[in-house]
């Protein structure tokens, strides 16, 4: 995407600087985890109504006692709480299974502990009072998270009397009615349909019918967030609506102006002093909020990344050209694509010498400048203090060194972002540098030239980003967009180096080019595809046969795209005879 400026710029860093992907992560393996063991077991799903994260520890609120949880979970406080430790959630892998609360959804903290409460589970509304401007804020960050949240796979948000612009966040996932007469026509429908459908498939809730064999899209939940206040006529509607709407997987967040609300099972209310209070169920939290300036920044910056890729080449010029000539040798030069590398500086002496890399890494992987603050939270995701922050940038300052006119090679601009000077280079600015001279510059009218910048660009592809990375540090490197670029960028200029040599007929070159770009991307299906079409120009059935064979064993239980099955059908028509044959 392209780089981001303004009051965006200031939206990424205050995400960088509180987003906790570590957290998300053990989140979402441990709700997986615990539904895949249920379903080992027969068991159903427990009706969760909150999810409180403390310390790590994660706690789960039932609607109900459930029995014993399966290991390594165990009792809580009561019968009523499950609770699993960090140390047990870091054990969990990945697992297929559908993720079991995606409508858990932050709403703020107390204490030290976060709470994230089940919007499809409450028995009924979850109303909202307080000042209009106070609400709105509540409304933008419920529906953000849940636009982006990572412990969910499919669901719908339906917003109504704000958040028209969240759309961006996530189109295929938020939507934006006009008003409540729409919102109550679309739900009657929905409700019809949700019910029908669970009785015909004999589940009495959508969770048992979320897991184990009987999982479908269907069961993917429904959450509307109504801003506006509902008339009294309104209310009553959606009231019905909601009575049935826990069992069917659809959750209200009602926004009004009374305490009244008809159907409201939960009651909470947001002061100016941004508590968010619900008396009756003890709570008085720190509430989260996405108040109107920062929606804006927010929306602005997921606006700004273009989800259609063009499959001819890049569309924008990356944010840092280098001099690809002989003559623009760097003063620093860093290896960053295969294991760390830094030349033309000595190692820095001791234990800063690690943080010291670790810095300069992500300076170089964010060329339009990083905050002090996004700095610190990256290298110290616990907390530091602000005089051990600053002394670092002093001594990555004085390590980096000067230019021959004297000048810094790290300065801060008007804004406090720490940026690195043009002869400070790393290899990732130059692969992006060769791919946009190959495909937009002087490569575009000289053959001769877009192949050795290609073939340049490809060499300098020595294994994934940071390879050699210490594995309690760079945890930044998990919420970086690079780490998923890299084998787009990878795929796209072997595929450009493919295309190069097979204007000539030089398959053996082809494949060569498709081969190594596949040890960057290996999942990519245009590599695959353009490889099957590579090895059938060199004439060999049997090669091209050996070759579909081992697609076909990479595949696993998903089995071909079919784009590729087609491709297959067209220039292998009997490699289906062949699976049939090792079945």
């Amino acid at each position: 995407p392209p780089t981001p400026t303004g009051d965006a710029q200031n939206a990424q860093d205050a995400l960088l600087v509180g987003a906790d992907p570590e957290a998300v992560r053990l989140l979402d393996r441990s709700l997986r985890g615990l539904a895949a063991a249920l379903a080992a077991e027969s068991r159903p799903l427990p009706v969760v109504y909150a999810a409180w994260l403390s310390h790590g520890d994660l706690h789960l609120q039932l609607a109900q006692p459930a029995g014993k949880p399966p290991a390594p979970w165990r009792p809580g406080q009561d019968q009523t709480f499950w609770m699993l430790s960090r140390a047990d959630a870091e054990r969990y892998g990945d697992t297929e299974t559908a993720a079991p609360y995606p409508g858990l959804v932050s709403l703020g903290t107390m204490d030290d502990s976060r709470l994230l409460l089940n919007l499809e589970a409450v028995p009924g509304i979850v109303s909202l009072s307080g000042r209009a401007s106070d609400r709105a804020a509540v409304f933008a960050s419920v529906a953000a998270e849940l636009a982006t949240s990572g412990w969910s796979d499919r669901m719908t948000i339906t917003v109504v009397g704000f958040g028209e612009d969240l759309t961006a966040l996530a189109p295929n996932r938020l939507r934006h009615l006009d008003g409540i007469e729409a919102l109550i026509e679309t739900m009657e429908a929905e409700t019809r349909q949700r019910r029908g459908a669970l009785g015909a498939a004999g589940h009495d809730s959508v969770l048992t019918g979320r897991t184990g064999p009987a999982q479908h899209t269907r069961w993917a939940p429904h959450l509307v967030l109504l801003a506006a206040q509902p008339s009294a006529e309104d209310a009553v509607k959606l009231a019905e609506l909601a009575a049935d709407a826990s069992r069917l997987g659809i959750g209200y967040l009602v926004g009004t102006e009374t305490d009244d609300l008809p159907g409201a099972a939960w009651e909470m209310q947001i002061t100016h002093e941004s508590k968010l209070l619900a008396p009756l169920l003890g709570l008085e939290l720190n509430a989260q909020l996405l108040p109107a300036a920062q929606q804006r920044a927010v929306v602005e910056l997921f606006a700004q990344v273009d989800p259609e890729r063009d499959p001819d080449g890049p569309t924008t010029t990356p944010p840092f050209l280098v001099d690809v000539s002989e003559q623009g040798r760097p003063a620093v030069y860093a290896r960053l694509v295969g294991p760390y590398e830094i030349i033309g500086l000595d190692t820095p002496e001791g234990d800063r010498s690690i943080l010291l890399q670790e810095a300069l890494a992500l300076l170089l992987m964010h060329r339009e400048g990083v905050h002090p603050r996004v700095l610190a939270a990256g290298l110290w995701p616990r907390g530091v203090t602000e005089d051990v922050r600053d002394a670092l940038i002093e001594r990555l300052r004085a390590w980096l060194g000067t230019d021959p006119d004297g000048s810094s090679r790290m300065r801060a601009d008007a804004d406090g972002r720490l940026i690195l000077a043009e002869s400070v280079v790393s290899d990732l600015d130059v692969l992006r540098s060769l791919y946009h001279e190959a495909t937009q510059g002087r490569g575009v009218d000289n053959r001769a030239v877009r192949g050795r910048l290609l073939t340049d660009a490809l060499g300098l592809v020595r294994g994934p980003l940071l390879e050699d990375r210490p594995k309690d540090r760079y945890g930044w490197l998990s919420h970086e967009i690079i780490d998923a670029q890299l084998p787009l960028l990878v795929a796209d200029i072997g595929l450009a180096l493919s295309a190069f040599h097979l204007e000539k007929d030089r398959a053996e070159k082809a494949i060569e080019a498709l081969e190594a770009a596949l040890k960057t991307a290996p999942t990519d299906e245009r590599l695959w595809n353009e490889l099957l079409r590579a090895t059938h120009a060199t004439g060999d059935p049997e090669r091209l046969r050996a070759r579909a064979a081992d697609l076909l064993s990479r595949s696993g239980a998903r089995g071909l795209p079919p784009r590729t099955e087609a491709l297959l059908d067209e220039l292998l028509p009997t490699w289906r005879e062949g699976v049939a044959a090792a079945g």
